[in-house]
């Protein structure tokens, strides 16, 4: 799942100009599913799963069309930690 964590994640972080970017164009950029591209970015986001926080590096949001939205932070970009996508191998 590193591997496919690290695509998520850098795919987010090429095509997020800032108005972040569907699920949908996500999976069909990376070949990932829409639901593991979910799974994959709320390990990544701020939510508590478990006993254990995600880094935040990745906030998901629905849009008013009912669509999913992923948006990288600063710190998913590295501005909080030099590498974040090594990092998040232990949290999936």
């Amino acid at each position: 799942m590193a591997v496919q964590a690290r695509l998520a994640l850098e795919t987010l972080a090429e095509l997020d100009g800032g108005n972040g970017v569907s699920l949908p164009r996500l999976a069909k950029r990376t070949g990932l599913r829409v639901s593991v591209l979910l799974r994959l970015y709320t390990l990544m986001s701020d939510a508590r799963v478990g006993a254990e926080q995600g880094p935040g590096w990745v906030r998901l949001h629905v849009d008013e069309d009912g669509r999913w939205i992923a948006r990288i932070t600063p710190a998913g970009r590295g501005g909080d930690d030099p590498s974040p996508v090594e990092g998040g191998e232990s949290t999936s």
